[in-house]
């Protein structure tokens, strides 16, 4: 089940990413998460992005996780923002994704921008340590 929830969430953040760099333009870091409830939350950390990097963003989010996690039950968790590729240094949605029981995943996915619109190349996908779900019962 957990794994449904981190494809999930994944599938939601794609989504949302996707519509934002189509719009044009990049975006701040945001992110998405399911509680115990089955509820799909989105979040994002109020900062003015003229003035924040997005590692300030980033430690918004996996903060704010972890709140709604000790306050709600979180069951998956996961962030993106628009960054690049540490292979070849492409343009990249990077997203940082999250199981309750400790799995979690890095997914690169390049991309490119086309006259016939976004052109996305395969995901890149690598087991990570996690920074949200620490603590495991």
């Amino acid at each position: 089940m957990l794994q449904r929830h981190l494809q999930d969430t994944y599938e939601y953040l794609f989504d949302r990413a996707h519509d934002a760099i189509k719009a044009g333009g990049s975006f701040a870091p945001f992110g998405a998460g399911i509680r115990k409830t089955g509820e799909q939350i989105h979040t994002n950390v109020d900062l003015p992005i003229e003035t924040s990097a997005p590692a300030d963003h980033i430690s918004g989010l996996i903060a704010g996780f972890r709140l709604d996690d000790e306050q709600n039950g979180l069951m998956a968790a996961g962030l993106v923002f628009d960054g690049r590729a540490r292979s070849d240094d492409a343009q990249a949605l990077c997203f940082h994704i999250e199981a309750a029981n400790g799995d979690a995943v890095e997914v690169i996915v390049p991309y490119a921008r086309r006259e016939t619109g976004i052109a996305f190349d395969d995901p890149q996908i690598a087991p990570v340590q996690p920074e949200i779900f620490t603590e495991v019962m």
